[in-house]
């Protein structure tokens, strides 16, 4: 049972509407105007200290870790500098849009109409990147072959180092920024980052005085001790080093929440989080100062502040990430610098977090090394059984030896974790820079039609030959990966334009702070100032395109059956004159997900392709790109886009999402699932997402949840790199659908992420439901 803090908090948290506030836009554009003509980095700084110095303090009812966004959870800032043209054009819809839709009342918007829009056209991320982007690659976009982020929010996927953040406090870090200026006393960017320093400082200071403020009036005993704790914490950290567990948590959370109020960033991710908060609890039990409930009831409270963090998304992107999360990653388990077990009391506690708050955020994902204890893979079981989509399980071991590949070092990689929904990354040292997807169906269908999209007849690849031109799998291959190729040049393109945009217009200064490098190098975390440079591009549709490649190499050249060209006219035709073709293709072809080498090995085939093709393109570190298999929810658009595909699947239908078989095709049980996933060299990616659904009932008692434990455990022996599961049946969904208002709690997994099934679009919805029910 949680507590009755715990129960008003998340009450207050699950009632409340997404709601977007224009006060950190209204400072931001002041600032600006401010320092018009100075160095990016010092406009930066500036923004950064006029908002942190004036921004609202707030500090909710009855809370233990104090910081926030907006004056409501789940409410939004917005960040023009990034791209105002979105805002303008959107704002008087959000609250009407079918994906994520937000409040914002007459008095924010007219604020945002008035004083903030009129100054940004011309000065955005976004315009710098028009300005560097071949157009080409930007309607690509329309056309559905990949989608870009950066266009609206900023460059994500960040993990920096909290543990230095914990141990050395702002005043080591400063240190360290004093040292590196008396060698470059004139660099203008070090001595930005000293500003930003004491911005943050401030802004810790300015919580302190409210807590002290809030205990002068406060009635209660109880809670008046608790805001002169707060006060007392606040005016330390994040300044000074931790001392004690509380200090510990409101250090990160601070730090946390600056990230937050810096960029509109994806993922920016708590990383490694028993690691490095550990130590302070174990401290302070053994001393006595805290007791293990009381520890819990902390956490908790940081759960609910994971929670209300959100951003406001631009239409299409919401609809490529459907979903009011923000991927904010917290990692447990895995294993030490040193190589033995990770798994402490603060992992635990973290699942105990999730399984008692139910809520979609942090994504909690546990790392399982074969020096895992088996409690902790059960623990973490117990924890799937209860519904919530959480935990995601992932392979340590493998991700230890992916990030080796990658070019981390044996320690780095051991102290390595999981970003955003699946990828790999380093700890506090890496910009490993996801950049978007790439519809990989959609390359297959120009494979198939000489390069011509078969939704619009526009040329958009090489002319690789027609379906009588390609009469063999080896030729199509061919053809496959050169219009591969063709579109991750495109791709390839606009990353480095919409890289150089952030270097040049936006750097990312508190980031920075914390990434092992960008001190030392006296470069932002955007100019490559990162130890480690890791970019990435995922691939969309693994399953679609297996069983299309499975079906065509059975009926047309294995069985002979038909010529390609039947094929290919009925894909035209969406299948119009053909049914017969459809049904055929749909029921006796080879399905990817069910231990049939005849299709699986189109899968492996492709990522392989996929992971050849981008490795001949780097970034201006000289790092080749990643490939990492993950749709978030860009299936869905992406299907919207795709015209029929040779699996029979129809046009503007889902496409397979992840490395999951096609919803609803893998029809022989979990465990030829994991056997086909197993045939995947999941090391040479950066990431590959598995999604599976199980009725309730296969959990149920001891003896099921342990073979539901050794499924995983098999699956990680034959290399695989993770698994999510949705543990809840058919009808329930079907129920959910009907009557929202009596399943406002269910959480299920989308994609990389877990949210509230009545939140989500009917879109998401339904592929939700479309996924196979297994038992064991």
């Amino acid at each position: 049972m949680i507590s009755t803090r715990l129960t008003n908090l998340k009450n207050k948290l699950v009632d409340t509407q997404p709601r977007v506030y224009a006060e950190r836009a209204l400072l931001v554009t002041k600032a600006y105007q401010e320092t018009e003509g100075c160095e990016p980095c010092v406009r930066r700084a500036h923004a950064m200290e006029k908002i942190l110095l004036n921004c609202s303090v707030i500090i909710r009812e009855n809370e233990l870790v104090v910081g926030a966004k907006t004056p409501t959870p789940m409410g939004s800032p917005l960040y023009p500098e990034f791209n105002s043209q979105w805002i303008e054009k959107e704002i008087d819809t959000l609250a009407q849009r079918k994906e994520t839709s937000f409040l914002i009342d007459e008095e924010n918007k007219k604020l945002v109409k008035e004083k903030v829009l009129p100054y940004w056209p011309g000065r955005t991320v976004y315009d710098r990147i028009l300005e560097n982007v071949p157009h080409e690659s930007l309607e690509a976009v329309d056309e559905g072959l990949f989608f870009h982020y950066y266009l609206n929010r900023s460059i994500g996927h960040i993990t920096v180092d909290y543990g230095r953040i914990l141990n050395q406090g702002l005043t080591g870090i400063q240190t360290q920024v004093e040292a590196a200026l008396e060698k470059n006393p004139k660099n203008i960017y070090l001595q930005s980052l000293l500003k930003i320093i004491s911005a943050i400082s401030g802004f810790a200071r300015r919580y302190a005085d409210e807590a002290e403020k809030q205990a002068e009036s406060c009635l209660n005993e109880t809670r008046r001790q608790e805001l002169l704790e707060i006060a007392r914490i606040c005016s330390m950290v994040p300044l000074h080093p931790a001392t004690s567990f509380r200090e510990a948590i409101q250090s990160f959370w601070f730090f946390h929440l600056v990230l937050n109020l810096e960029s509109n960033s994806y993922a920016i991710s708590p990383g490694r989080f028993d690691q490095y908060i550990n130590p302070y609890y174990q401290k302070d039990l053994d001393q006595g100062i805290i007791s293990q409930e009381a520890a819990q009831e902390v956490i908790n409270c940081l759960w609910i502040k994971f929670a209300e963090l959100t951003v406001v998304k631009e239409g299409e992107t919401a609809k490529a990430s459907n979903t009011y999360t923000d991927f904010q990653n917290l990692n447990i388990g895995g294993l030490k610098k040193d190589g033995t077990d990770g798994v402490n009391d603060i992992s635990y506690m973290c699942i105990e977090a999730q399984k008692e708050l139910c809520l979609p955020q942090p994504q909690l994902s546990c790392l399982i090394s074969t020096r895992s204890p088996r409690e902790f893979l059960v623990k973490s079981c117990e924890l799937t059984r209860k519904g919530t989509g959480m935990p995601a399980v992932f392979n340590a071991d493998e991700l230890i030896l992916a990030l080796m590949d990658k070019g981390k070092s044996l320690e780095d990689a051991r102290c390595g974790g999981i970003n955003g929904c699946v990828e790999i990354t380093g700890q506090g040292n890496d910009n490993m820079a996801s950049s978007g997807y790439v519809n990989l169906a959609k390359c297959l269908e120009l494979t198939l039609n000489n390069g011509k999209s078969m939704t619009t007849g526009r040329q958009w690849g090489p002319e690789t030959g027609t379906a009588e031109v390609l009469d063999s799998m080896e030729k199509i291959w061919t053809a496959f990966e050169t219009q591969i190729r063709h579109q991750a040049t495109l791709k390839h393109q606009y990353d480095q334009g919409a890289r150089a945009a952030f270097a040049a217009v936006c750097p990312v200064l508190c980031t920075s702070l914390a990434i092992s490098g960008c001190i030392e190098s006296a470069r932002d975390f955007h100019e490559g100032g990162a130890r480690y440079n890791l970019p990435m591009m995922c691939g969309v549709g693994t399953g679609t395109v297996a069983d299309s490649l499975g079906a065509i190499d059975w009926f047309v050249f294995k069985k002979k059956m038909m010529p390609l060209n039947r094929i290919t006219q009925a894909m035209q035709t969406n299948y119009a004159t053909d049914d017969t073709l459809r049904h055929m293709l749909l029921k006796k072809g080879p399905k990817f997900g069910n231990d049939n080498d005849e299709v699986d090995i189109q899968a492996v085939k492709l990522i392989k392709t996929f992971v050849k093709v981008l490795k001949d393109f780097s970034n201006d570190q000289n790092n080749p790109y990643a490939a990492n298999m993950i749709p978030t929810t860009a299936h869905l658009p992406f299907g919207e886009l795709t015209a029929a595909s040779a699996d029979g699947r129809l046009a503007a239908a889902p496409l397979s999402e992840g490395i999951s078989p096609v919803q609803g095709m893998d029809l022989s049980g979990p465990t030829a699932v994991v056997k086909t996933m197993g045939k995947i060299d999941h090391g040479a990616t950066a990431g590959t997402l598995l999604n599976m659904k199980f009725t309730p009932k296969t959990l149920e008692g001891a003896d099921r949840l342990n073979k539901f434990a050794d499924l995983i455990r098999v699956y990680f022996d034959m290399g695989g790199h993770h698994m999510q599961f949705n543990v809840v049946d058919r009808e329930t969904l079907l129920k959910a659908q009907k009557t929202p208002e009596e399943f406002r709690s269910l959480l299920i997994r989308v994609a990389g992420y877990s949210d509230y099934f009545v939140m989500l679009s009917k879109d998401v919805q339904d592929e939700v439901i479309s996924r196979m029910d297994h038992a064991m």
